[in-house]
């Protein structure tokens, strides 16, 4: 394990404070960083993505999971994926995709750790569908104060807190995720332009839930009439008839490529141009 002190800021970059930071390689580790808890005690950090101070502790410790990246296994009939708390997203979508899956919802960033994303209880851009990431959480290992860890089960008192609860009750280290299955890496997307706030709230509800994606930019700069103007971007999962094409404001987008030595998706056409 290595331990070094260093100055951390959260995702704006802003406010540093200095803290002693573990990097454990398995679950003893760092329960013993844990045990050895000074007075201003010990905080999980993962890929510091918090727009806050969620992941500081100055003058603490920091216990930085982000060497906690196994992927245990997946379970391709299920949908289902045992992980550590330090895998990224971003790991997991390239991972997953090859085998026909997706983790289960998906923020404005990849490079977000699955602990993070319980301790915040991450939304997606389907999160009317969707609802938070632990909402598709099995069951999460939690390292408690007095150093023991912890299978915790949804429906729990110590689950509710834990979900989004920023660490405050322990130290998630790893979780078993329920999947989302998809027939293609591609995307179907449109993209509307809004004039004003009310045009761009208008689009969102006359979308419904045809589209499971949503998400919107808002001009900030703009004034009078144009106050709120803005960009809506909708999408959902393309289907293995789709192809890359461009059709009016609709696109698709191509998946990632093959894991090494493992089709894209067996069976399902090669898409245009060999990708």
């Amino acid at each position: 394990m290595s331990v070094d002190t260093v100055s951390l800021t959260g995702w704006g970059r802003t406010a540093p404070t200095t803290a002693v930071r573990f990097r454990p390689r398995g679950y003893e580790e760092a329960a013993a960083v844990v045990r050895g808890r000074g007075p201003r005690g010990v905080i999980a950090r993962g890929l510091g993505r918090s727009p806050g101070d969620a992941a500081q502790n100055a003058g603490g410790s920091v216990l930085d999971l982000s060497g906690l990246a196994r992927i245990g296994g997946v379970d391709t009939a299920a949908g289902v994926v045992r992980c550590d708390a330090g895998v990224s997203l971003e790991r997991l979508l390239r991972v997953l995709l090859p085998l026909g899956w997706l983790p289960p919802l998906l923020p404005g960033t990849g490079r977000v750790t699955v602990g993070g994303a319980i301790g915040s209880d991450a939304p997606g851009l389907d999160h009317r569908r969707a609802g938070s990431f632990t909402r598709h959480v099995s069951a999460l290992e939690l390292l408690t104060a007095d150093g023991e860890v912890r299978t915790v089960l949804p429906g729990t008192a110590l689950f509710d807190a834990t979900a989004g609860g920023l660490g405050l009750t322990g130290v998630v280290l790893g979780a078993t995720l329920r999947l989302r299955r998809v027939t293609t890496g591609l995307m179907s997307v449109s993209t509307e332009r809004a004039g004003d706030l009310d045009d761009l709230l208008a689009r969102f509800t006359a979308g419904g839930d045809r589209l499971p994606y949503a998400s919107a930019w808002v001009d900030l700069t703009a004034r009078g009439r144009a106050t709120g103007r803005g960009v809506l971007t909708r999408g959902e999962h393309a289907t293995p008839d789709m192809r890359l094409a461009y059709a009016g404001r609709t696109r698709l987008f191509a998946r990632p490529a093959a894991a090494p030595g493992r089709p894209a998706f067996p069976g399902l056409p090669p898409l245009p141009g060999g990708r």
